[in-house]
């Protein structure tokens, strides 16, 4: 069956055609407000996203600076020893006399400790240990002297008899002591 014309034309008019304008805006319409509950997590996401990026930060940061430290280029102190200002120390774990002590440490290429000032006193006086051997020593006509040839000033030297000529740091003070006693110290040498 064919269709007649006036069917086709008549459908030919029914069909219009329809055109839009559309305009994008550059804002994107606002959203609907989240329900208080679903909110919160969303904060602790970003809260906990950024301490992680801090701590991250951090770390890699003091990873630099451990392996900075580290690295030959900067001076450090040897295996054991401990670092602070400008010096290493040594503590000793066996007892020796003044002068065996005195030599333990040289052949170290270090001297017995010799306090330079309040800051490394302060620092000395926090060890609550018996006593260690020092780089102090009773000169006859000099009073008393540091290793590096520097007189004692402004401390006072606890003795009880006049044949003690050398120093032992005893819990927070600088004691005289007999040479031969057997006793812990202290080796001191610059940082290198």
């Amino acid at each position: 069956m064919e269709a007649s014309r006036s069917e086709i034309s008549a459908a030919d008019e029914s069909e219009e055609v329809t055109y839009a304008s559309v305009k994008f805006s550059q804002t994107p319409p606002p959203r609907p407000k989240a329900p208080q509950g679903k909110r919160a997590p969303r904060l602790w996401s970003a809260v906990l996203k950024g301490l992680a990026i801090g701590f991250g930060t951090l770390s890699i940061s003091l990873a630099i600076a451990l392996i900075w430290k580290m690295s030959d280029s900067h001076p450090h102190c040897p295996q054991q020893w401990v670092a602070y200002r400008e010096s290493c120390y040594s503590f000793s774990t066996e007892k020796k006399d003044w002068n065996s002590s005195q030599e333990s440490c040289r052949a170290q290429g270090a001297h017995l400790l010799v306090i330079s000032d309040t800051l490394e006193m302060d620092l000395f006086k926090r060890i609550r240990v018996e006593c260690f051997w020092i780089g102090l020593r009773n000169s006859t006509s000099f009073g008393w002297i540091w290793e590096d040839g520097s007189v004692l000033s402004d401390a006072r030297v606890h003795s009880n008899s006049p044949v003690q000529n050398c120093a032992v740091l005893m819990k927070d003070q600088i004691c005289a002591s007999s040479c031969e006693v057997p006793a812990l110290w202290i080796c001191e040498k610059t940082l290198r």
